[in-house]
């Protein structure tokens, strides 16, 4: 089978749209994008981040109604703060520094939150859905360098629903509320280690093993031991993982901070093993307010867009990740890169290319990008010579499989002003492209739902045993007898 890799950058969740018309924002606009969003543009959020304003105010001489208009360097924000941050710890200025980390913490959390507002709305977008039929067909390796969680959403609906509910599943929530009140430990089984609500298992997909994980089920999930989840055979990391560069915003280390305070003449609880831990669970961000598991505040682990990124890959998970991207590339047949543009100042991602591409035997080079002139920067950074596909948008790219895959068509956009206002009971008529009989398809609507749905490949058998695919266009409404 061919190598496939597939690199992803922001853009590519560009075709999402949330409840205020908005797509997710990039490091260009960030802040126009955030304090477009209703929830965070009130005065509650904007007390709560009133430092991470002052600061940018301060030094890039931006107010809030700057920031709503025009556009913010993001990146150039987070490396002054960590600039700054380095500066007073080494000259010890303690309250300085607390203060820098503080303003840091509280903009990475802000990207966080706003970031993960969008993750719902990933099935909203049917090209999205589509390219998760695409992804199914190619099986890739995927290299992202986003922080959310929209390309797993859009995994696990591709894999399909596991049928395949094991017993212990069912008699797990009951045994959880038996053991609040009576403080007993659940044993969970290993077929309920193994079990997904989807075929695609987080834990399992992201090229390395956690500390700690959260399992993949509805309701209240079981949190298990890394090395308990990993010991079942069944449970072996994904040979063609989604390697996230930059983290994830559900990849979570423990802050040394209780959400729950300690009563008076109880001891103090400590982390212990758990500090150097991580984490794959759902991420909750909430008013500003990091996720929390067991009492304690969690950190997710992102790389925030900084000019000091270097340091972060030396260390775990990224350093496995980052020699699992090498390794794939440097094996891969056809690279495809959509949404991603490769800034000037990201010099690792561009060593990591022009490195894996010296030997490699790469043979199809595709490009999804607005702007054609990245064409000429991904073809030099694989020292590829041969032509390049282009496609202006991940909907052309899409489409280009529609001859090997069954796509969803654009949704009809409704003029609500044109839309039939007779809602009476109607039933659906079909005319047999075999021997020309009408005939009842046993269908009742009305002229209004009718004119709003769409009908595709539906199959009826007509009263002559004539088997044939109807699409809206064939259906006949005939105002039902019981109704004239």
């Amino acid at each position: 089978m061919k190598e496939v890799v597939y690199v992803l950058g922001a853009g590519v969740n560009q075709v999402i749209k949330d409840w205020d018309g908005l797509a997710p924002p990039l490091l260009s606009n960030f802040f126009n994008i955030t304090l477009k969003k209703r929830k965070f543009s009130n005065e509650y959020y904007l007390m709560r981040m009133k430092e991470v304003f002052d600061y940018i105010e301060k030094y890039f001489r931006m107010t809030i109604e700057d920031l709503k208009k025009e556009p913010f360097d993001l990146e150039m924000c987070f490396t002054l703060l960590e600039k700054q941050a380095r500066q007073a710890e080494k000259g010890g200025d303690k309250d300085q520094y607390n203060y820098l980390t503080m303003i840091l913490f509280k903009l990475g959390l802000l990207l966080a939150e706003i970031l993960s507002e969008f993750e719902i709305f990933s099935h909203s977008s049917y090209i999205l859905r589509n390219f998760g039929r695409v992804i199914s067909h190619e099986i890739p390796t995927i290299i992202t360098f986003n922080y959310d969680c929209i390309m797993e959403n859009i995994l696990e609906s591709a894999s399909g629903v596991n049928p395949k509910v094991p017993e212990s599943y069912k008699e797990y929530h009951h045994k959880f509320l038996e053991s609040i009140s009576s403080s007993t430990e659940i044993i969970i089984p290993d077929e309920l280690l193994t079990y997904s609500h989807c075929n695609w298992n987080r834990p399992l997909g992201y090229g390395f093993k956690f500390d700690e994980i959260e399992l993949c089920v509805a309701g209240i999930p079981p949190y298990v031991r890394g090395s308990r989840f990993y010991s079942v055979p069944e449970n072996q990391i994904y040979l063609k993982p989604l390697l996230k560069l930059h983290g994830s915003l559900n990849w979570f280390r423990y802050l040394p901070i209780r959400r729950i305070p300690t009563f008076w003449g109880e001891p103090e609880p400590e982390l212990g093993e758990r500090e150097s831990s991580i984490l794959c669970k759902r991420g909750f961000y909430r008013f500003g307010e990091p996720p929390e598991h067991d009492g304690w505040y969690l950190n997710p682990i992102i790389i925030t867009p900084t000019l000091y990124k270097d340091e972060y890959y030396d260390k775990r998970p990224f350093v496995e990740i980052w020699e699992k991207a090498k390794n794939s590339l440097s094996k891969c047949e056809k690279l495809v890169v959509i949404g991603y543009s490769f800034s000037p100042t990201d010099f690792t991602t561009k060593q990591l290319f022009l490195e894996s591409f010296l030997d490699s035997n790469l043979k199809e080079l595709v490009v999804v990008n607005p702007n054609h002139n990245l064409v000429k920067v991904v073809k030099d950074l694989c020292h590829f010579k041969g032509g390049v596909a282009w496609y202006a948008n991940l909907d052309e790219y899409v489409g280009s499989f529609s001859k090997v895959i069954r796509l969803e068509r654009k949704p009809i956009e409704i003029d609500e002003s044109k839309l039939p206002t007779d809602t009476s009971p109607h039933d659906v008529y079909l005319m047999c492209k075999t021997c020309d009989i009408e005939f009842d398809a046993k269908i009742r609507t009305n002229p209004r739902s009718h004119a709003s749905s769409e009908f595709i490949d539906c199959i009826f058998e007509c009263p002559n045993g004539h088997v044939n695919s109807y699409n809206k266009e064939d259906f006949i409404l005939k105002k039902s007898k019981e109704n004239t």
